[in-house]
């Protein structure tokens, strides 16, 4: 008996590389616990048929690969959003895998996510580059080092108080970057590397999306304006946006996600409703 193939279509959130595929109906994503993945928080499926529809897969995207180089991720250089990874010769060679995270029409809350594959356990174990050094630690704080994958991009946070709470949000950006948002006083953080990192920014202009244009990891946002606050709590509430930094909390070192208490926001919900650009 054959199995029916269903076409999903993909893109990037600024519309600049869009694809289809075929496969049977998916009902579940296989996850990857390795240093990119884990960042990135991918939602892999391995389509049966893959095809550009706009753009090119070798000069609209941006490549990066690592280790062994047994698959080359690629990401929108404008935009962020890491759409796909291609398999090289070393264990196959020519296939693709998907970011569901970026594909139209799957219902994400019924999805089953499999088991992480254990991507973490081949190859060296992933070290992390030198921590940023700030100025002085206050007596009580607690000090988080982060960075994207390539390490280009990092960070140290001092914070009053440990990192217990994140914002997973669903809108069309966040999810694509698989982010999960900590929200501290921009004063509290200092970055090296910016250099390396790109902003995007769409709609009303008031976030600017920052990651690292080598490796493709989302590792902030600035925000802009005093309207609207960055958050819904009173202590936002009437502060210019800039006073604070989303900081990503998967790109945070050694860090323990799974003692997070999750705070889900229906981002995709609010106006305008984001469309596919042409």
């Amino acid at each position: 008996m054959t199995t029916e193939l269903v076409e999903y279509q993909g893109n990037c959130h600024c519309g600049a590389f869009k694809f289809s595929f075929k496969a049977p109906k998916v009902t579940e994503a296989g996850p990857c616990d390795c240093s990119i993945c884990a960042r990135n928080d991918y939602l892999w499926t391995k389509p049966t048929e893959f095809t550009v529809t706009k753009g090119d897969e070798n000069t609209t995207l941006t490549q990066y690969t690592f280790g062994s180089g047994n698959f080359t991720h690629k990401f929108c250089p404008t935009c962020g959003t890491s759409v796909m990874s291609r398999a090289g010769p070393a264990i196959g060679g020519g296939f693709v895998i998907v970011n569901l995270r970026c594909v139209q029409g799957i219902d994400f809350p019924s999805l089953k996510i499999k088991d992480h594959f254990k991507g973490s356990a081949h190859g060296a174990p992933y070290e992390p580059p030198a921590p940023v050094p700030v100025e002085s630690v206050p007596e009580g704080a607690t000090v988080y080092h982060g960075n994207c994958r390539c390490g280009a991009v990092a960070f140290t946070l001092v914070s009053k108080e440990k990192v217990t709470e994140a914002n997973e949000c669903n809108c069309s950006i966040c999810w694509r970057d698989g982010a999960l948002w900590t929200y501290p006083s921009t004063k509290d953080i200092t970055f090296r590397g910016l250099e390396s990192a790109t902003e995007y920014t769409f709609a009303a202009k008031l976030t600017y999306h920052g990651f690292c244009k080598i490796c493709g990891v989302s590792v902030f946002e600035r925000f802009v304006g005093s309207e609207p606050p960055v958050r819904s709590r009173p202590e936002y509430q009437g502060k210019d946006r800039n006073n604070f930094t989303a900081l990503n909390v998967r790109t945070f070192n050694g860090f323990n996600l799974g003692e997070l208490k999750l705070e889900k926001t229906d981002g995709l919900s609010e106006l305008p409703l984001y469309e596919v650009p042409e």
